[in-house]
């Protein structure tokens, strides 16, 4: 393609790239290549140049030149051709639109929109911010082929209920939605395969982005590769070389214009691109997290939103570094003057992002060293402005299409000219030419703080609506948040001054206020608490149309709308009867914290949801710490040493609520002596939750049986931990199984890797992770559609499934709480069974639970052997989260079994697991302990009672065999059905070590113990040496149990209510066994308990360097 000068402003002077250290190539700007193409100059001639800088998680920096760049913007280009099914190539053929609504990282999401640009797939970024019916607007207008979607959950049910909508007004295209790549799909080691070239059209659309929203919704704007190329050079009227120089965007959002125009700025300007670890789901930017990024990758200039601007202000050692480095770039918002002026004061050079999705870029970016003149910018020479006089000083800035400033979003002539008037409001400098300052917005529209904008016409038409409501303003810009102002029909005004009737007047109106906010995008969603209602000394002035006159209101009202910001800054919530009665009482300030959380977020955050994964962005954020301190301050003496991060640093409903506890309380230490247990109340709601709404079934046709002609189809869970790897093993070498499903949880590591890990390191064939039957999945049992990114995958599985065993993790410190989502993971589970296809029953289910469900019975209840049936009584296995869980658990499966006849699985109850074949055993379990501290204690508990601990590898076999199991009450108990004597045990394994370990009373091993632990609280006390005091860390170490005590401590009870050798070793109840030995060979056949397998314990433990 031949250069094209005609669109192409030259710049009088080539700016960047001119350091030799660089040794950078420029690349032609000329319009010779596309936007994307220059990607491939750059890896052509500029291999090495770094493109992306970022720490990761062990705080190396990590730098992407564009020799890795680049084949991964090819991999993308061909990834997201594949998914939605375009041929590559195909010359003048009808480009597909693909819209991504995603918050992924910026690394992923910068490479995959090149990558499609580059593929010639149309791209159209949504704001994952947006209201579903907006969405659904964009989808219906743009008509997008698919939809990438990330994997976060507010994402999917965004693009679910906008998609719903569509469905719902019978739209004929319905987009089909496709997983958003993450990032180690795009960045691998593989030779890449280069995309084929590509058509130069300049006029033909490449990008559409969408307003902000300056109408009731977003519209969608094209952008061509002329809008591109012209966007691209910008930056060649700076007047600083970026090239080399690392920019901090870590609080870029990707999906917005300006996140575009940092790839087009790219091309040419060379700079570097400091950013967040590349992860999934991404990490959200906060003012702290930018600004320890900003550190970390040591760049040369900051970037924020104006509301990070302002955090940092207040922050000495921000502030300190800040002057250190060459400015910040700030843009999407209006900053307010006191942090603006403070900033500049201590030279920091503060450089405004201006421009406007309709139009592209406006002002100059990194022109000269603003100083105190921080508020104006001054316009880039592509942009054709014009200013059109308002009468009061402020002008209208319209831009007139040109060669050189190409734009498809016409309103108005100007001179005859095709233009855009921007409804922007500035004023001149009085001194320096040709700079201009943001005045206001000529068609009303309010710029937060924040840098999102809220259009207040359709949200106000909405409020008016109510018959209570007369006329309605917005105000809010340059604040954190929206407010209005309500005047009340004639004969329902008030004076507002009276609170009781201020409250009943803003109760009467919520639900239209709810009805606007369902349409409103989140940033300009309306609290009670912002709702000003006129006096009536103050009616609202109306022009001769009727309508309000905004700017005089606004400025008649500005001392109440400055005292309802700052009663925010004191009190979110004014009505203290929502506050902790009790604030020494965990449970009560949680239920507070709970309390404030439902008032903002959109939908109510349960116990174990990141309150940013629920959709809490940093505006909610600030409302619930502003609900939060004005609580604490309100206490006697007041409590205001809450950290602006509080909601960051404590995410979840729980971590909020103990930190706060420890707040109020003086002590952090006294965290988990005022941790309330678990009551019956929370297992009856969590089973009431999930035992709600069970799929309702068809009969299946003459009653096939679970099993296929070709095979069983077996999902099974957690495969990379101890039991589920051994299950694993044991499918694959079932002949009658035909294909595993092998589910984990997502992590940095490979699930490949961990699994052959897992398997090796369990004495298991690592080649079994890629026998053809196994199948790797990575997903999240309690998300929607399994949190599985390959939706062709998810409909697989589910449609086909015969079998699912669920292995739950194990965790003996996590609370009730902490396990509902694995709960909620079960149901999911059910949910699959019994929504297979018709035809068939309902997949088998087999549940892997414990005998921890026991755990309150008396020791002589334990002494008798216990059936296998389902415990009625939750009170038994109070006390400890792992055990209250397995008994909710088993209560959702009686309850699907009693909703359908069909549906019969098998429940599990598990007792200690022993070694695997190669004698691995965990050493955080209670029996290694015991092993290593009498190791250093010279001697071995002596246990009454038997010992019916399970080899890994019998355990393993029986489950499967168990899978086809009918138990009469749904219920098999696994143990070793030949136990032995617990002091057999114990005397063999002593024999392993050297000198051999005698046996004493279990009573005295325990005193032994606290012996220790007494010694160890002296030295913790003080009056010990250093030396002394390292000395005794070291002892500490080589002796665990210390951190069992009191788990051992209970066991010594156990020993002395115990009569004789009846019962088992630890309080381990005895089971009967009657219906697992009828539903497993392997337990049929096995001999007694080998204590020959303490030496392979112990050999297993020694070589691992544990003992």
């Amino acid at each position: 393609m031949s250069p094209v000068h005609d669109f192409v402003l030259p710049p009088p002077r080539q700016v960047h790239g001119l350091d030799p250290k660089w040794n950078y190539q420029f690349p032609p700007m000329d319009g010779s290549l596309t936007m994307s193409e220059l990607y491939d100059f750059h890896y052509e001639n500029n291999p090495e140049h770094p493109v992306f800088k970022y720490a990761n998680r062990a705080g190396d920096i990590v730098t992407l030149a564009y020799d890795k760049v680049v084949p991964a913007i090819h991999n993308a280009g061909r990834y997201v051709a594949n998914a939605v099914g375009v041929q590559l190539g195909g010359g003048s053929q009808d480009k597909p639109v693909v819209a991504i609504v995603a918050s992924s990282d910026t690394i992923t999401y910068f490479t995959t929109v090149v990558g499609m640009l580059r593929a010639e797939i149309i791209v159209f970024p949504v704001s994952p911010r947006n209201s579903p019916p907006a969405v659904a607007h964009l989808l219906r207008r743009t008509q997008p082929t698919h939809v990438l979607v990330s994997v976060e959950t507010p994402i999917k049910e965004l693009v679910n209920e906008a998609l719903e909508l569509l469905r719902s007004e019978n739209e004929e295209k319905i987009p089909v939605v496709a997983p958003m790549p993450v990032f180690e799909q795009l960045y691998t080691d593989e030779p890449f395969q280069p995309l084929p070239p590509r058509t130069r059209d300049l006029d033909s659309t490449r990008i559409i982005v969408h307003s902000s929203g300056s109408t009731s919704f977003p519209k969608p704007i094209i952008i061509n590769d002329r809008t591109n190329f012209q966007t691209a050079m910008v930056p060649q009227f700076a007047s600083h070389d970026l090239c080399g120089k690392v920019i901090a965007c870590h609080a870029v959002a990707m999906f917005h214009a300006i996140g575009l125009n940092f790839i087009a700025w790219m091309t040419g300007a060379g700079f570097v691109m400091g950013t967040f670890e590349p992860t999934s789901p991404a990490i959200g930017p906060n003012p702290d997290n930018v600004f320890q990024g900003t550190v970390d990758v040591g760049a040369d200039y900051g970037f924020g939103v104006p509301a990070f601007l302002e955090a940092w202000s207040h922050d000495p050692v921000k502030v300190e570094h800040f002057k250190s480095i060459k400015g910040i770039w700030f843009g999407g918002g209006p900053l307010t003057h006191a942090a603006g002026d403070f900033l500049a004061s201590q030279g920091i050079a503060l450089y405004s992002l201006y421009g406007q999705s309709e139009i592209g870029v406006i002002g100059n970016i990194i022109g000269e060293n603003p100083g105190m003149d921080w508020e104006y910018v001054s316009i880039n020479p592509h942009c054709a402005a014009e200013f059109v006089p308002h009468g009061d000083g402020t002008f209208e800035l319209v831009t007139v299409k040109k060669p050189t400033h190409h734009f498809f979003i016409v309103n108005t002539k100007f001179r005859g000219q095709d233009a855009y008037a921007t409804s922007d409001l500035l004023k001149p400098h009085p001194t320096r030419k040709g700079w201009w300052k943001i005045h206001g917005r000529a068609d009303d529209q309010i710029m937060l703080s924040t840098g999102e904008k809220t259009n207040p016409g359709p949200l106000e038409s909405i409020l008016c609506r109510h018959p209570l409501v007369d006329h309605a303003v917005f105000f809010g810009r340059g604040r954190f948040q929206n407010g209005v102002i309500i005047q009340p029909v004639p004969q329902s005004q008030f004076d507002p001054n009276d609170e009781e009737k201020l409250i009943e007047f803003r109760n009467a109106i919520w639900s239209k206020v709810e009805e606007m906010n369902a349409m409103a995008p989140s940033h300009s969603r309306l609290f009670k608490e912002m709702i000003i209602v006129t006096h009536p000394s103050k009616p609202f002035p109306l022009t001769p149309k009727g309508a309000p006159k905004r700017a005089v209101i606004i400025s008649m009202y500005e001392e109440e709308i400055d005292a309802v910001y700052a009663a925010v800054e004191e009190s979110a919530n004014r009505g203290q009867s929502d506050e902790p009665v009790d604030w020494s009482d965990l449970n009560d300030v949680k239920s507070f914290v709970k309390r404030v959380t439902d008032s903002v977020l959109k939908k109510p955050a349960n116990e174990e949801d990141d309150f940013f994964e629920c959709g809490c962005d940093s505006l909610q954020a600030t409302w619930i710490r502003n609900a939060i301190l004005g609580a604490l301050r309100r206490l006697t003496p007041p409590v205001t040493a809450v950290s602006p991060n509080v909601v960051y640093d404590h995410p979840k409903i729980p971590a909020l609520a103990q930190h706060l506890h420890a707040l109020v309380n003086g002590s952090a230490e006294n965290l988990a002596a005022n941790l309330a247990g678990t009551t019956l109340h929370d297992i009856e709601n969590c089973l009431t939750r999930y035992t709600a709404s069970f799929p309702q079934r068809i009969s299946a046709v003459n009653g096939h049986a679970n099993g296929v002609a070709d095979g069983d189809i077996v999902f099974v869970t957690g495969t990379t931990g101890s039991l589920g790897s051994a299950v694993l093993a044991k499918l694959v070498h079932d002949s009658a199984v035909k294909k595993v499903y092998a589910f984990n949880r997502g992590a940095k590591v490979p699930l490949l890797d961990r699994q052959k890990s897992a398997l090796r390191s369990r004495g298991y064939n690592e080649a079994i992770a890629t026998s053809p039957k196994v199948v790797l999945v990575e997903g999240e049992l309690s998300a929607l559609g399994l949190g599985i990114a390959d939706p062709d995958l998810e409909h697989e599985i589910t449609q086909t499934v015969t079998h699912i065993i669920h292995v739950g993790m194990v965790d003996f410190n996590l609370s009730f709480h902490s396990y509902e989502a694995s709960i909620g993971g079960l149901r999911t589970l059910v949910d699959i069974a019994l929504s297979v296809p018709q035809g068939r029953p309902p997949a088998k289910v087999t549940f892997i639970s414990s005998v921890g469900v026991f755990r309150n019975l008396s020791t002589s209840q334990k002494a008798k052997p216990i059936v296998e049936e389902p415990l009625p009584d939750p009170t038994v296995s109070l006390g400890q989260g792992y055990s209250e869980s397995k008994w909710t658990a088993e209560h959702v499966l009686y309850a699907a079994a009693r909703h359908c006849k069909e549906f019969s699985p098998v429940i599990v109850r598990v007792g200690q697991i022993s070694g695997s074949p190669n004698g691995n055993w965990n050493t955080t379990d209670w029996v290694p302990v015991i092993f290593k501290s009498s190791a250093t204690l010279g001697c071995l508990p002596e246990y009454k009672g038997i010992c019916s601990w399970i080899p890994l590898d019998l355990c393993a076999r029986a489950i499967v065999e168990m899978r086809n199991a009918q138990p009469a009450k749904l219920v098999v108990h696994l143990v070793h059905p030949r136990p032995v004597s617990a002091k057999r045990v114990f005397h063999y394994a002593g024999d392993q070590f050297h000198p051999p370990l005698p046996l004493i009373p279990y009573t005295e091993w325990v005193k032994k113990l606290e012996d220790i632990a007494n010694i160890s609280a002296a030295t913790s006390a003080g009056g010990a040496s250093a030396g002394e005091r390292s000395k005794q860390k070291e002892l500490l170490d080589r002796v665990p149990g210390l951190k069992l005590l009191e788990f051992f401590q209970g066991g010594a009870k156990v020993e002395e209510e115990m009569e004789g050798e009846h019962g088992e070793a630890m309080g381990i109840p005895l089971l009967e066994m009657t219906q697992a030995l009828a539903a497993s060979k392997a337990l049929q056949e096995t001999g007694d308990l080998a204590v020959s397998d303490a030496k392979l314990w112990v050999e297993y433990w020694r070589s691992v360097g544990y003992i």
